[in-house]
């Protein structure tokens, strides 16, 4: 019976842990973090002040939740190698992967939120590089690893590689978005891709 209840609250805890993050979510990308409030965002959870700070206890701590789950599974590219693909489909499939975070998942108006919060607080600027830039472009580098050694792609650093092609997928996309709130994917986004996955194996595409 002992196990049934706590079992119950459990549920009813992640329950009101998920809406907070649903709450804070809406409240952030319209208002930014300066004037999103904390009592704002309890009430729009339908929870009390107190039971908010019991699970996040800062605005900080709960805007680095919100990114760490508009992230989760973001850079997680390991399935990708269980598909018997070429080295240009699991690259495309990689750059529309990230293209998802960024835009469907309204990343970057959380980026552009940071951006603006770098003088006051720091630390999310570093919070958010280290989920979406280290994290991603180290699971990049795993994947870049697997298509080596199955001869997808000829010896290269890999780290290297990760940045460099994550690199041309900012370029074309990120750094437009991150300047310009109603920037949407362009009609040529499929062109474009193209041209970064040509580019990358051009470099480091299987000797022929």
């Amino acid at each position: 019976m002992q196990t049934g209840t706590r079992g119950g609250r459990k549920k009813i805890s992640e329950a009101k842990h998920s809406a907070i993050l649903g709450a804070a979510r809406r409240i952030f990308l319209a208002q930014g973090f300066t004037s999103a409030g904390m009592a704002e965002i309890a009430r729009m959870a339908d929870v009390s002040t107190a039971t908010l700070y019991k699970h996040f206890n800062s605005k900080e701590t709960l805007f680095i939740a919100v990114v760490t789950q508009t992230a989760q599974d973001a850079g997680d590219y390991s399935g990708l190698l269980d598909q018997d693909e070429t080295a240009r489909g699991i690259l495309d499939k990689v750059c529309r992967t990230y293209l998802n975070v960024q835009f469907d998942r309204e990343t970057n108006a959380l980026m552009r939120i940071v951006i603006a919060e770098v003088p006051n607080a720091p630390q999310l600027a570093r919070e958010m590089y280290e989920v979406l830039g280290n994290r991603r472009n180290e699971s990049l580098r795993e994947l870049l690893e697997g298509m080596i050694a199955r001869g997808l792609l000829r010896p290269h650093d890999a780290a290297f590689g990760a940045r460099l092609g994550s690199g041309l997928i900012k370029e074309f996309f990120v750094w437009p978005a991150l300047f310009d709130a109603d920037y949407k994917l362009p009609l040529d986004t499929d062109e474009k891709i193209r041209r970064c996955i040509d580019a990358y194996l051009a470099l480091y595409g299987p000797e022929k």
